[in-house]
């Protein structure tokens, strides 16, 4: 719980705690003072400026600093669930979702936040707007939702074409406007739409790894997951859509020699499945897989304003650009090995803040190409309480 009272339930537990971190601007003749939050995960990071931007995660915890990062107010969110990620359109306006199903929303730059929509039941994953009424979350089960109002009404849509057993998960969204937009997931799960989501065609993708992230610029979009994974999507030629025609057959023939073989285990005469007749789309993607030299899972990615990205995830910063993978370097002392990073956003003049375990929050920059502690959840003095689970202000 990140706004735990503490102090009122375990004295001896403050005591430890106050022993273990000192608060920077503290004189020891100072009334002593504790910090009220606990390290928890951090996963959601949205700059929508160079001075103004949220970071969020466990237990409904919104911190928003309009500084550039210096100081921070720690706002609860409404509900204590956990936030996976943010989309803001303009300084005030944004969207979070949580994974227990809640879509929120915000008018005021995050002081307070409504929920629009609840999914009982579902492990929402993603959200991302393209204006103020176009956007999508997305989730466990293959769960697509779409808004054209701003979120005042939802509508789910369906993935089409999918041939494996179990239903994906789907971990990411990249909103390139009203209309055209991707959704990446589990089982190698790359699918688009050019009509708003009115369907959904998936992507063929040789690997089967889980995608967790997508974002991008202009025609280009970059998938990221795990085992070091990372894909480039763009427009296909016409030489590549016989490829990937290609890659659906194979994949199709291969469902069907299983499902035949286990006709034949099991004595039965096999039935030949009706296959679904899929629309074309005007616009396909062709995946290309992008060498990282790593193994690390990566968990998210954000695009700067020149049109590079920023990659994180476990023990990983990294850049790409036209292609090419490069590693930043870790502050003397970082305890590089040891930390992950679940969420990522790069502000105009290349800052990077990705937040991650324990209340970490990590301060990058992209034109030093080094990263570091920005600050921490439960040790930093510069985080000011302004509404917590119980309503009180601060």
């Amino acid at each position: 719980m990140s706004t735990l009272r503490v102090a009122q339930y375990c004295p001896l537990f403050v005591l430890i705690l106050s022993s273990l971190f000192s608060l920077p601007g503290v004189a020891e003749d100072d009334e002593p003072s504790f910090h009220r939050f606990w390290p928890d995960n951090l996963f959601a990071a949205e700059f929508v400026s160079e001075d103004i931007g949220f970071i969020a995660g466990y237990s409904g915890t919104v911190l928003r600093t309009t500084n550039a990062g210096q100081n921070w107010d720690a706002i609860y969110i409404g509900r204590n669930e956990l936030i996976r990620r943010m989309s803001f359109v303009n300084q005030s306006t944004g969207w979070a979702v949580g994974h227990r199903g809640s879509i929120f929303h915000t008018k005021d730059a995050g002081q307070t936040w409504a929920v629009q929509k609840e999914l009982p039941g579902v492990y929402l994953r993603d959200v991302d707007f393209a204006d103020e009424s176009n956007g999508w979350v997305v989730g466990h089960n293959a769960n697509i939702w779409r808004t054209n109002d701003g979120g005042i009404s939802w509508h789910q849509q369906q993935l089409l074409g999918f041939l494996g057993r179990d239903t994906p998960r789907l971990h990411g969204v990249y909103a390139k406007d009203a209309d055209n937009a991707i959704v990446v997931g589990e089982f190698g799960v790359v699918a688009h739409t050019e009509n708003a989501g009115e369907h959904w065609l998936l992507t063929p993708v040789e690997s089967n790894v889980t995608w967790l992230s997508v974002a991008g610029a202009k025609d280009t979009a970059y998938v990221v997951g795990l085992d070091g994974e990372i894909l480039r999507l763009s427009p296909a030629t016409a030489s590549q859509r016989i490829e990937m025609d290609a890659l659906l057959a194979e994949a199709a023939a291969k469902k069907e020699t299983k499902a035949r073989a286990k006709a034949k285990r099991m004595n039965r005469e096999y039935a030949q499945e009706k296959t679904e007749v899929l629309p074309r789309s005007e616009i396909e993607y062709f995946a290309e897989s992008i060498e990282t030299n790593s193994k690390e899972h990566l968990f998210d990615i954000a695009m700067t304003v020149k049109n590079e990205a920023i990659v994180v995830g476990r023990s990983t910063v990294l850049k790409l650009s036209d292609g090419k993978v490069a590693a930043l370097k870790p502050d003397e002392g970082f305890p590089l090995p040891f930390v992950w990073m679940g969420g990522v956003s790069v502000t105009p003049a290349g800052r990077i803040w990705a937040p991650g375990i324990r209340g970490l929050v990590v301060a990058g920059d992209l034109n030093q190409m080094t990263f570091g502690q920005g600050f921490n959840l439960a040790t930093s003095s510069n985080i000011k309480l302004v509404s917590d689970r119980w309503g009180a202000a601060r």
